[in-house]
């Protein structure tokens, strides 16, 4: 009987979907020269020898199952290869020649023969699902319930791919407040026995994300939530997966504190007990003994929460730095051999952690040091140069979903796929390469997102600026069918552009627990954002009308429940706000019928929910989904924004006096005026950047690039590679033509972003330059809202925007002119610029484009 060894290990397979470049893809008709996968009702031969490790064969089972839901008819396996050489089979091998090449695998096909050849056994698991994908299998048939479309028979082209390796070593995710929709989903609804998340749930989970080419995880951590560790088979089933186990920023060597830490809160001191939280450490690290491990270092409070026991910043680096060492020492006698470096090891510098290390503390040059998102998108950190030449090199912490200051963000799938390429794409040019952990709250709600964030950090060594659409559209292709894609995928546009401006849960512009305020939306803008929701309602309503009965469940769990609860939340807030304001304006008719449409957005979102968790899919995801009626004062309370009563007096003095209505001056363009050109408008010149009329790199390669989706004008500029040097003499511009009737003092607003700089210079700004015509830049720069916490910052992230302000030192003469954005830092992200000559008055979002069509 063959061995697994690094020769041949043979099984029989076959083929799935999406690749840029496949040589190995399904085929509509049988061809002399295609492999018969399936072809009259017969398989290609399954051989998987005994031995071979687990993964493999849970990845075998998985993909015969996969063709079995395609066709019918599940491949038989033996352990050893058919004596007729005719007979179809598919090899499985480990490659000497990609042993190397971390996680690699290779497609190849012949008429009899289909081959997944890989670097270790993970890799071949990799390469068996992406086969799944290829015959029309989502990775999220069983979590989203998308359907398969059936085939009689499978037939796979011939040919040889190249070889498909991760970008990013270790690729993951954290699972996180995970009490509102996945224990009690799972305790009650999915694996009551468990009575928690146990072997049965995490399988589900680990198979997932094989299937999306991840290999780490951060398992459930919040009280509650029996701890990963203790719930027998949990460990054990994560080793058969061959999945990577970690554990938080917050969580030292893989112990979950808040379930494991049974003894006097004080003592979780390491200044004044070191030996008892020692221990502590020393018994998980002596149980870890199987599977492979990510352990974090270090030390925080037992609950996402400060270090305690040292009060100065000089005691926190002093106590770190001895915590590192002890920690290495157990790593070193229990699992390295004596060597800690043997040990996979990451430092997450996370909240108020990264001003301490950034004030000196020496993390082991072998240790991944993990970079923080500021939860809401934005990386606070890039590595210097010195950091980029770390032997552990370096990560990344993000966050897809959030539970916290200054609110919450963790009901719908709304974050931004375009965000997630800029910053993450950034991240990776700025050496954080070795981990990517994307916190994904209960997995359930951030389905879109989780996969382009495993999927960059596979392919983010080969990626560009409309990655993040194209996923769009590909995925509503592959997981609904290639003729509703370009509507699925419109409806996702359009309910992440929405959301950039402002999330569902977000819908509150005062913070929580602070006097309410009213919205800055003025009525003009409430009035076309709810317009926009009703269309993006109305366009869910025709695109389900369109999908056959068994795409109904995935459809609603993908696409109609995150739109349409986003659009019922809008309708229930701003409803309310215009009912004050009509109210205030002594018009009660208009106030009642706005508030009835508020009230009526309200019982959309139960009924939304109800039907989520008693019908779809016959009641598998009962629990799911959190119901809205939570508890005063409960956190999280972000379902819909508390809105005083209509006959709150208090708040209706709050409300802004009656609008006068907004004329935008329709002056006639001059009669030398081109497309593409802008015009003056009542006293305004508005610009979306990525609408340039002309444009110069930089000699080096630098240039302003157009992201597609990004932004709250939906196509941000950035300068790419952020790694390139930009050089005054030389600089990367956008230049703007645009015509001014009476000229005047102008001033130049410029929203940006609210990323981070990529100088890790404390104090450093987001800088760029504002030049007019022939003139010299004008620099201009973003100083505030850096620091997580600050007034400045939770304005930022809240509406996803900040801005810097140049004034033109001359007045603007009549005529044409050209405006040019000069690049001066790689990480400034340019969403929208407004040259002001008078007529600009506040906004929420600044006034229309005025670029002439």
């Amino acid at each position: 009987m063959p061995v697994f060894l690094p020769r041949r290990l043979f099984v029989g397979f076959l083929l799935a979907s999406v690749r840029l470049t496949a040589a190995v893809d399904l085929v509509d008709a049988p061809a002399a020269d295609a492999f018969p996968l399936v072809s009259a009702g017969q398989t290609a031969v399954f051989i998987l020898p005994a031995d071979a490790p687990a993964v493999v064969r849970i990845a075998a089972r998985d993909f015969a199952a996969d063709v079995e839901r395609v066709t019918g008819v599940r491949p038989a396996m033996a352990d050893t290869p058919p004596v007729d050489a005719a007979i179809p089979r598919v090899h499985i091998a480990l490659d000497p020649a990609l042993a190397d090449r971390w996680e690699a695998f290779q497609l190849s096909a012949t008429p009899t023969e289909l081959t997944v050849a890989g670097a270790d056994p993970r890799a071949l698991a990799y390469g068996l699902y992406e086969l799944s994908r290829r015959i029309g299998v989502s990775p999220w048939q069983w979590w989203a319930d998308v359907p398969v479309a059936p085939r009689n028979e499978l037939h796979l082209s011939i040919g040889t791919e190249p070889v498909d390796a991760p970008a990013v070593k270790y690729r993951g995710i954290f699972l996180n407040d995970e009490g509102w929709g996945l224990v009690p989903w799972a305790a009650k609804t999915h694996a009551p026995d468990a009575d928690n998340l146990g072997p049965e749930t995490y399988a589900r989970i680990f198979e997932l994300l094989l299937r999306l080419r991840a290999n780490s995880i951060w398992p459930a951590m919040h009280p509650g939530t029996t701890p990963f560790h203790r719930m027998p088979g949990n460990a054990a089933t994560a080793d058969r997966y061959a999945v990577v186990v970690g554990s938080s920023h917050a969580e030292p060597m893989l112990r979950n504190n808040v379930g494991e830490w049974t003894q006097d809160p004080h003592l979780y001191n390491y200044v004044d007990h070191p030996d008892i939280v020692l221990k502590y450490w020393e018994d998980r690290v002596a149980e870890r003994t199987s599977g492979e491990s990510l352990f974090t270092l270090g030390m925080r409070g037992i609950h996402d929460s400060g270090m305690v026991g040292a009060d100065t910043q000089a005691e926190r680096l002093a106590t770190w730095e001895k915590i590192f060492a002890d920690q290495r020492d157990l790593l070193a006698r229990h699992l390295g051999d004596g060597d800690p470096t043997n040990v996979a090891q990451i430092f997450v510098p996370y909240k108020e952690v990264l001003p301490d290390y950034d004030a000196g503390l020496q993390v082991p040059d072998d240790v991944t040091i993990v970079w923080p998102d500021d939860n809401f998108g934005y990386m606070r950190r890039y590595a210097t140069p010195a950091e980029r030449e770390r032997a552990g090199g370096l990560g990344v912490y993000y966050h897809l979903s959030y539970l916290g200051s200054p609110m919450a963000w963790l009901w719908v799938d709304s974050m931004p796929t375009a965000l997630i390429w800029s910053e993450m794409t950034r991240a990776y040019e700025q050496g954080a390469r070795t981990v990517w952990i994307g916190n994904v709250g209960d997995l359930k709600n951030t389905e879109l997102a989780t996969e382009f964030f495993l999927d960059l950090a596979w392919h983010a060594d080969r990626t560009s600026p409309d990655a993040a659409q194209r996923y769009l559209h590909d995925r509503a292709a592959r997981d609904f069918g290639a003729n509703p894609a370009d509507a699925i995928a419109s409806i996702w546009r359009r309910h992440q552009h929405l959301a950039m401006a402002r999330k569902p849960e977000h819908l509150s512009w005062n913070l929580p627990r602070q006097p309410y305020q009213p919205t800055a939306l003025t009525d003009a803008e409430i009035a076309e954002r709810l317009t926009a929701y009703t269309l993006l309602a109305a366009d869910v309503a025709r695109s389900a009308r369109a999908l056959p009965d068994d795409a109904q469940g995935a459809f609603f769990q993908l696409v109609a429940f995150p739109a349409l609860s986003a659009s019922a939340a809008n309708h229930h807030y701003f409803a309310a706000e215009l009912a004050r304001r009509f109210r205030a304006r002594g018009n009660p008719s208009a106030a009642g019928t706005a508030w009835e449409e508020s009230v009526n957005a309200t019982d959309r979102i139960e009924k939304l929910n109800t039907h989520y968790n008693e019908t779809v899919a016959d009641g598998k995801w009962r629990r799911i989904v959190m119901p809205l009626g939570l508890p005063p004062g409960s956190w999280p309370s972000f379902r819909l924004p508390p809105i005083p009563p209509l006959d709150d007096e208090a708040a209706l003095r709050l409300q802004p006096a009656p609008e006068p209505a907004v004329a935008w001056e329709q002056t006639a363009p001059p009669t030398d005026a081109r497309p593409g050109d802008f015009i003056e408008r009542g006293g305004v010149v508005s610009i979306i950047p990525a609408h340039f009329t002309d444009q110069r790199p930089q000699a080096e390669g630098a240039a302003w690039q157009i992201v597609p989706g990004l932004g709250r004008s939906g196509s941000a500029v950035t300068i790419l590679p952020s790694t390139a040097p930009i050089t005054d003499d030389d600089a990367p511009r956008l230049s703007y033509r645009f015509h001014v009737f009476t000229g005047g003092n102008a001033t130049v607003h410029v929203r940006l972003l609210p990323t981070f700089p990529i100088d890790a210079t404390p104090g450093a700004a987001l800088r760029l330059a504002i030049a007019l015509d022939d003139g010299a830049p004008i620099a201009a720069a973003v100083t505030v809202g850096f620091d997580p916490g600050s007034a400045a910052w939770k304005e930022r992230v809240l509406t996803n925007a900040t801005a810097t302000t140049v004034t033109l030192p001359a007045p603007l003469a009549p005529g044409w002119h050209t405006l040019h954005l000069v690049g001066v830092d790689a990480g400034v992200v340019v969403d929208k610029i407004v040259i002001d000559l008078g007529g600009l008055t506040p906004s929420y979002d600044g006034p229309p484009e005025t670029r002439l069509p």
